[in-house]
């Protein structure tokens, strides 16, 4: 069973402009995002939503393929892009570039999402008991995140 991750995507300009499918995090202090994103699988579930200031929205979803760090790639890049290449705005360091496929558009679904932690990628199992979740259409306090997956995947099919 693939387990679902949680990633802060601020306002998703980047994430809509972004060519390819991937989406890039800064390393951290300690590097502690890149060791997190090491416990992801591939096939595992991302939802990328975005932060409180810009709406609080879960905007996709999609299936986690692999992760590449810009630092492997200090002469040559083979697997990691520019932020120009990316079509991102602004020149931050998204080393760490998750690199996903199977990309489903949540914005119309509305299931707005209040996280109260400051990292960027986030273990689902581990804050769904703290995850106010509220689906607009339904009044519904908490949203199963794994139930949503399986209606989206029914609905794909």
């Amino acid at each position: 069973m693939s387990h679902h991750w949680l990633i802060r995507v601020n306002d998703g300009k980047n994430f809509d402009n972004g060519i390819y499918p991937i989406w890039g995090v800064k390393r951290g202090k300690y590097n502690n995002v890149k060791t997190i994103i090491k416990k992801i699988k591939k096939g595992d579930i991302l939802w990328f939503f975005t932060s409180k200031k810009y709406g609080a929205k879960f905007i996709a979803m999609a299936e986690y393929e692999t992760m590449y760090d810009r630092a492997d790639e200090p002469l040559c890049r083979i697997n990691t892009l520019s932020n120009e290449e990316q079509n991102w705005e602004g020149d931050d360091d998204w080393d760490i570039q998750i690199k996903f496929n199977n990309i489903v558009n949540t914005r119309n679904h509305n299931i707005s999402v209040c996280i109260q932690c400051a990292g960027a990628v986030l273990e689902y199992d581990t804050f769904k008991e703290r995850l106010k979740c509220r689906e607009e259409e339904d009044g519904n306090e908490y949203v199963d995140l794994y139930t949503h997956y399986k209606n989206f995947i029914y609905y794909l099919q």
